[in-house]
């Protein structure tokens, strides 16, 4: 039996966020598919060189992103924590992404308040992509993740109030927001690039991710 016969079983007993490609034809199911995870990781990292630097990739899944980095040169570690006890992810995902594909990369289980440069030391990039909103206390939690970058922060996150030109955020308790009791505060572009301005990021790149300004994709660097 080929490797390919041997883990296309073991996948499709997975429940999948991202769709990872194993090669030889092998697909794995996913929620975010492969279009649009080649479309997101040409906004994340074409203007990086990502070769022989230190990567962190918190609240990452299953890893689509980590093997991307990967791919390019990058030193990676993994994080995540939620998405794999308190919701509906599988840590087995991520592990057979690394053990096929990326055997280089570091996975911690850790939620976002054990995240400290004490116990993972800093990292040149840190890649905090859809889970801002998700927090309770988002410019506390950011202000955690800036302090583990040396060099570039980049965040995507869903945002709300497009054309009001002050920096403002909405709260959503309860199921209010797509149904989902962890999304917490949608931010505009004005109040993601005052948080980070306020935490010393000096230069700040936008990008949006989806034409209908639902999200919006945000790389900061130069902190003082």
């Amino acid at each position: 039996m080929n490797e390919r016969a041997a883990l296309e079983p073991t996948i499709r007993k997975l429940r999948w966020f991202h769709q990872i490609d194993f090669g030889d034809g092998l697909l794995t199911p996913g929620v975010i598919r492969q279009p649009k995870i080649r479309r997101m990781s040409h906004m994340l990292f074409d203007g990086l060189d990502l070769r022989g630097r230190t990567l962190l990739d918190i609240g990452c899944w299953d890893g689509a992103y980590s093997l991307e980095a990967t791919r390019r040169g990058a030193v990676v570690t993994a994080t995540d924590h939620y998405v794999w006890h308190g919701s509906w992810g599988d840590r087995r995902c991520i592990d057979l992404v690394q053990r096929h594909l990326a055997p280089s990369m570091q996975i911690i289980d850790a939620d976002l308040p054990e995240l400290s440069a004490e116990r993972l030391g800093r990292f040149d990039v840190v890649l905090f992509l859809g889970v801002l909103y998700h927090l309770r206390d988002p410019l506390t939690a950011l202000e955690r993740v800036a302090d583990l970058a040396t060099d570039t922060l980049v965040i995507e996150t869903r945002m709300t109030m497009r054309r009001i030109r002050k920096p403002v955020m909405q709260f959503h308790p309860g199921m209010t927001l797509g149904n989902d009791p962890t999304n917490w505060w949608t931010p505009n572009r004005r109040c993601v690039e005052a948080m980070l301005r306020d935490l010393g990021f000096q230069q700040i790149r936008f990008t949006q991710p989806d034409w209908l300004w639902r999200r919006g994709m945000f790389h900061a660097s130069g902190r003082r």
